[in-house]
């Protein structure tokens, strides 16, 4: 008996040795794994920045005077806005973004634009309004979603505004002959009624005739080229990398890759999109844009979410720091707002960023082309 005693406990024994390290290996995998999945938070003061609670998902950065101007249009005040719009002079890129502020005052309410359009019916910047305004109803009558979440009613709506657009754009363009805004407009309608390719080429020379670094114009077309709409993976890139390619000294066209690889990882989420070849050096090329551009630019704040987004997905943390500490509160630009929480997105980036980068010991960010004196 004794001796069957002796056998089982070695065979317990043998048995422990074998199994209570698998299953202690076993329970650190899971503890792992649940931390992995755990949600990461940081202390946003510790590091100077906004709380969530507090950030702002309705633009991409501050610009008082285009709320005065949006709130003063809206109390029907439409000579401050035909002003601001004129103020662009040929600028015709900050023209086509201070379109967008009155626009967007204008699908909430038309009144002071129809009072513009009584007193001076020859006034093409009023013609514009009117015809960039009824594109971006339509999007609004659209949605968001995607065709299968759309109903019949939506499209219906959606193709006859934007049926009614295209003649007041071409109006408008026919008023300002220079003016390549009329034309921009029409990429909207170009994507909505399924313009065929060699059209919308034909589009683009009229644009690219009259500002052919246009920098809205070219996120608009890059819409258009990309799979999500009448184009690929490949023409959108293939655009992008034209347009950067052939841009002029000082332009943040250089982003305009990026854009690309936000729409292509969006779409694909499963693909290692952020690890082609040519991602590091249209990181860097965007990087030296924004330290060229003055720093009230109109567009500088949608670009560095765009960089900030690039950066932490290639692990460029400390550069990532950068661009998230200077955008501040705002997070109402792509990649952000591209999410069906453009809040929440954004600060599971920001807080893995400052995560990384402190497990990192702070590093500073690599100097750039000004800093180094060239």
């Amino acid at each position: 008996m004794n001796v069957l005693i002796e056998i089982a406990g070695a065979g317990v024994l043998a048995y422990s040795a074998v199994t209570v390290p698998r299953n202690a290996r076993k329970a650190r995998a899971l503890r792992a794994e649940a931390k992995a999945k755990a949600p990461v938070n940081i202390d946003p003061a510790k590091y100077g920045l906004v709380p969530a609670a507090q950030l702002d998902s309705r633009f991409a950065g501050p610009d008082p005077e285009a709320d005065a101007v949006a709130q003063a249009a809206l109390a029907g005040d439409w000579r401050r806005a035909a002003a601001y719009l004129a103020g662009a002079g040929r600028d015709w890129d900050l023209r086509w973004y201070r379109l967008g502020i009155l626009v967007h005052a204008a699908a909430e309410n038309d009144a002071w634009l129809k009072a513009w359009r009584t007193e001076y019916p020859g006034d093409p910047s009023a013609a514009l309004v009117h015809a960039d305004a009824l594109v971006v109803l339509a999007g609004e009558v659209r949605g968001a979603k995607l065709a299968k979440h759309t109903t019949a009613e939506q499209f219906e709506g959606f193709h006859r505004l934007l049926a009614e657009a295209l003649p007041a754009c071409q109006e408008a363009a026919w008023m300002a002959p220079e003016d390549p805004c009329p034309w921009i407009a029409q990429i909207s309608i170009a994507l909505g009624l399924g313009w065929s390719h060699d059209d919308f080429r034909a589009l683009w020379a009229e644009i690219a005739a009259r500002d052919p670094h246009h920098f809205g114009a070219h996120m608009s077309a890059l819409q258009y080229w990309c799979a999500k709409w009448r184009g690929s993976h490949e023409l959108m890139y293939a655009f992008a990398e034209q347009a950067s390619a052939t841009a002029p000294q000082g332009s943040l066209l250089p982003v305009l890759r990026l854009y690309g690889l936000m729409e292509h990882a969006f779409r694909e989420p499963g693909e290692p999109v952020y690890r082609q070849p040519f991602v590091q050096a249209a990181v860097d090329a965007t990087l030296d844009a924004v330290e060229w551009t003055p720093a009230g630019h109109h567009r500088l704040p949608m670009v560095r979410h765009l960089l900030a987004e690039a950066l932490f997905q290639t692990d460029r943390y400390a550069e990532a720091v950068e661009q998230f500490r200077a955008v501040g509160e705002y997070v109402g630009s792509p990649p952000w707002s591209y999410s069906g929480n453009p809040v929440k997105a954004f600060v599971f980036a920001r807080t893995n960023t400052f995560v990384a980068w402190e497990k990192a010991g702070r590093p500073a960010a690599p100097p750039r082309g000004r800093a180094l004196g060239y």
